[in-house]
């Protein structure tokens, strides 16, 4: 990886009323195939799947709280997400494309991750 390398939150967002459309077998295998291109350049930090669910902890005046609730307060879930690590924002824009179009129409949300160092 040429450059300093920065890491990029990629997420992608559903509609809870909307049901989505299951992943083709060809789409299968091009995810397989990002999975074990990226995972062997380093790309992939980490990647997994989030639950419908969030504990929500809260400090209000001196005092913590801990509640169980839903997942958002949003009406999208994020079901999903993937941490790249990537020489330069054009690159990850590249990466992240090609999840995208393993995974079929949709939108995909990819924001810089501050790792305490300023990016260029």
């Amino acid at each position: 990886m040429k450059g300093r390398p920065m890491q990029y939150f990629i997420y992608f967002t559903v509609d809870p009323d909307r049901p989505m459309t299951p992943p083709t077998p060809e789409g299968m295998a091009e995810m397989s195939q990002f999975m074990q291109d990226s995972m062997a350049q380093g790309i992939v930090v980490s990647t997994g799947q989030l639950g419908r669910t969030t504990t929500h902890i809260t400090l209000d005046d001196g005092e913590i709280s801990v509640t169980d609730g839903p997942f958002l307060e949003s009406k999208e879930l994020i079901p999903g997400y993937t941490v790249i690590e990537v020489a330069s924002k054009q690159a990850a824009i590249e990466w992240a494309s090609r999840l995208r179009r393993c995974m079929g129409n949709g939108t995909l949300r990819m924001s810089a991750v501050s790792l305490g160092r300023a990016e260029t």
